[in-house]
């Protein structure tokens, strides 16, 4: 996936925003795909935290593993991707307008791998042929990922429509 990056003003001071956005099992309440968290490990949030998401999109369902690789309360939140699909997500807040708002900024790059392909996942582990199915499935990734990039900016921009309404009214 090409890289995404949005941005909103939310009518909340940012530590009230921080609270909604770092409640990492409570971001299905906001993100349309994203239909369970759960936490690995015990111990607060931080930096190598770890949670597994799954997410559905386009009737797949798929597990995305990440871990914390940085968490600066109340301002920034970075996560790294570690499952079928590769790469980095990032949240930055400030506050605006003498503190009684936010402005946040989310930026994620993703990319597909092989194993991102549905239902092919065990035709990769074939001998001889596994190499070969692997690299074909990259290469048909590469070609389709620039279709994605309109999807993906329009459901990010719709997440954070819904972080914004949850933040503000408390109902998404």
């Amino acid at each position: 996936m090409p890289l995404i990056e949005r941005h909103i003003r939310i009518e909340a001071p940012i530590r009230q925003v921080w609270a909604v956005l770092a409640d990492v099992p409570g971001q299905p309440r906001w993100m349309r795909d994203l239909v369970r968290v759960r936490l690995v490990g015990d111990g607060p949030l931080g930096v190598g935290s770890r949670a597994i998401g799954d997410v559905e999109m386009f009737g797949f369902s798929q597990s995305d593993p990440i871990e914390v690789i940085a968490f600066e309360p109340p301002y920034r939140y970075a996560i790294e991707h570690l499952g079928a699909f590769r790469g980095s997500g990032e949240f930055r807040l400030r506050s605006v307008d003498g503190e009684h708002a936010t402005h946040i900024w989310w930026r994620e790059e993703l990319r597909p791998t092989a194993e991102a392909v549905p239902f092919a996942g065990g035709l990769f582990g074939l001998p001889g042929l596994g190499p070969l199915l692997e690299r074909l499935a990259g290469l048909a990734l590469r070609w389709i990922d620039p279709l994605f990039q309109p999807i993906f900016e329009l459901v990010f921009r719709a997440d954070l429509r819904r972080l914004k309404r949850l933040v503000e009214t408390g109902q998404t």
